[in-house]
């Protein structure tokens, strides 16, 4: 059986719909499976043993040079559900069944607006990709958690990355930004976090992207010893292989949040301008915790957004740091 998934953005959402790959073995145990993502995406799939191949499109790229809308499809899954997932799936000229992603914009739209909740019961994003590719959730048990996998040349050289000096030392790893600037805890109180595990032993890693480099660099200064700022050095593949070997890690609602469990790594998410709601919390294993504060300006912007209407970012600035701390020592135990 010749199955083709779709989906392209954003970093989290992706990592999300591993479950389905999995899902889709255990139900057609002889198929292959192709993802159809993001080309900056790729690699995170390169070892995944589910997986025929991984495709890379870009916004830019013209629909009518892919090659698999010539292909003949058992199974074509649109998990992206977008203009731009619409048209390749419009364009696939043999598929035999289909499977599309159920997007609740009005919804959305509603319960931000007036804060009333018309979401369906059991609406979280797994479980909606996991429909979408055909589940039926009263007769079929699967595992709703994340996971990539990985295997690097060399563990060793990841290793070296996360220890500061020749003791071998538990990491926490923080990912203190995020796209959406509503969505981020104070850089002061990751400081605190950052500052505390180091009194204990710990090493402390930060990670972003390159241009997150130089604020990076900054918090890495304010924690001090043993703290390690990997931002904008590593590719995404790298970045899943360097946590994997941590022992924790702790950031905003973020894709490094999501990318951070997919490697088995027990993890804190901070949560401010979103809300469960939306279907984005963590789920499954490895344990996690959520730490939010209840407002009734939540959700105020389905992303997070960059502005708070309300100037103050107290859904984030009222988090705080001892309690995130006692949560992410609760966890470990």
């Amino acid at each position: 059986m010749n199955i083709l998934v779709i989906r392209f953005s954003s970093l989290g959402d992706v990592i999300l719909t591993t479950p389905v790959f999995s899902y889709l073995k255990r139900r057609f145990p002889d198929s292959t499976i192709t993802f159809l993502t993001d080309k900056n995406y790729v690699d995170l799939f390169s070892d995944d043993p589910r997986l025929k191949s991984v495709l890379g499109f870009h916004k830019s790229d013209n629909v009518d040079k892919l090659s698999i809308i010539n292909e003949v499809w058992d199974f074509v899954v649109d998990l992206q559900n977008s203009p731009r997932s619409q048209l390749i799936f419009k364009s696939i000229k043999k598929k035999k069944s289909t499977g599309v992603f159920a997007k609740f914009h009005i919804k959305r739209l509603l319960l931000i607006l007036t804060k009333i909740n018309f979401y369906p019961a059991q609406s979280n994003v797994i479980t909606r990709y996991l429909r979408a590719a055909g589940m039926v959730e009263s007769t079929i048990n699967i595992e709703k958690s994340p996971n990539l996998f990985f295997k690097p040349p060399s563990s060793s050289q990841y290793d070296r990355l996360i220890q500061s000096d020749t003791i071998i030392r538990p990491t926490i790893a923080l990912f203190p930004f995020s796209a959406w600037k509503n969505k981020e805890w104070p850089v002061k109180y990751f400081m605190m976090v950052g500052k505390f595990f180091i009194s204990k032993g710990w090493n402390v890693i930060i990670m972003g992207s390159r241009s997150e480099k130089e604020n990076a660099d900054q918090l890495r200064l304010l924690i001090g010893s043993r703290a390690i700022s990997l931002a904008g050095q590593l590719s995404l593949y790298e970045c899943g292989c360097v946590l994997s070997r941590c022992t924790v890690a702790l950031g905003n609602d973020s894709g490094l949040s999501h990318l951070a469990r997919a490697c088995g790594v027990k993890t804190g998410i901070i949560y401010g301008p979103t809300t469960y709601h939306f279907g984005f919390y963590p789920s499954g294993n490895p344990p996690f915790k959520v730490f939010e504060t209840p407002m009734h300006c939540r959700p105020c912007h389905p992303h997070g957004g960059n502005v708070c209407w309300r100037f103050n970012h107290d859904c984030m600035k009222n988090i705080n740091p001892e309690i995130v701390i006692k949560g992410l020592i609760n966890m470990l135990e």
